[in-house]
């Protein structure tokens, strides 16, 4: 296993100068990714113990727990770009982990799952998207009953550094939140709206106001990996409308509570 896993890590280590939208990724996050996926969430080893892994292990610690704060500042924070690579490669073999042919796509190795992740790294932007869509999906499944109205999601000290990316940010979270008010707002309408508004009254706020009273900034648009069956598409059409909906159905509901 030993020297399979440093076989491997040379073979990345001739991929980590790489520049992507001028960053680079340290050269022990591959290696750790895969090191920890090997070894079922163990990766101890000394080399290991280096500070630029330090934000990455925090959150897949995080993300592991039951129960967890991963909406806290802490990891809504804009993570650094070795988080960002090593989760996003974490992300690839899972998804690797389900192939097979009832998907039509073949199960690799896993050093292979990231030595082409890392021939092809996405953007910061697509990497930032992927990165808040896991914290996203995170909430909807330990979140029940939704109980962080005590939150107040300030996009302008989470180190977002433009309109894009606090857009990705807040279009992530509401892939999933807003989701679940749409399902209360528009199924039985309007039996189900007492369920919307508990839901809304118990979600976080953003820049201190309700979800469907924030101001989304104008962004810019990029190509993301949705289903890894097809190509990419517009971030924009694929999770602006989950946004869309959600407000409309909430207002509709708030509008019939009000006649």
């Amino acid at each position: 296993m030993h020297i399979k896993v440093l076989g491997v890590f040379f073979l990345f280590s001739n991929l980590v100068l790489a520049q992507v939208d001028e960053a680079a990724y340290h050269e022990m996050v591959p290696k750790y990714i895969l090191t920890l996926w090997e070894n079922k969430g163990a990766a101890n080893n000394a080399e290991f113990q280096i500070e630029e892994l330090d934000e990455l292990k925090s959150f897949l610690h995080e993300l592991s727990k039951r129960k967890n704060h991963i909406a806290s500042p802490k990891f809504l924070t804009k993570p650094t770009y070795n988080t960002m690579v090593g989760h996003y490669l974490a992300l690839k073999l899972k998804w690797n982990s389900f192939n097979g042919p009832h998907v039509g796509l073949k199960r690799l190795k896993p050093s292979k799952v990231i030595g082409k992740a890392l021939n092809n790294l996405p953007s910061k932007r697509e990497l930032l998207a992927h990165y808040y869509l896991s914290i996203s999906s995170d909430i909807l499944n330990k979140q029940k009953p939704m109980d962080l109205r005590s939150l107040n999601i300030d996009f302008n000290a989470l180190n977002l550094i433009n309109d894009t990316e606090k857009a990705i940010l807040f279009l992530c979270l509401m892939r999933h939140m807003g989701g679940q008010v749409r399902s209360y707002s528009l199924t039985r309408f309007p039996d189900n709206c007492f369920r919307a508004k508990t839901y809304v009254e118990n979600m976080p706020l953003f820049n201190g106001k309700e979800f469907f009273q924030f101001e989304l900034p104008k962004f810019e648009d990029f190509k993301i990996e949705v289903d890894k069956r097809y190509p990419k598409m517009s971030f924009k059409e694929r999770y602006l409308p989950e946004f869309e909906q959600a407000k409309l159905g909430y207002k509709k509901c708030l509008s019939n509570e009000k006649g």
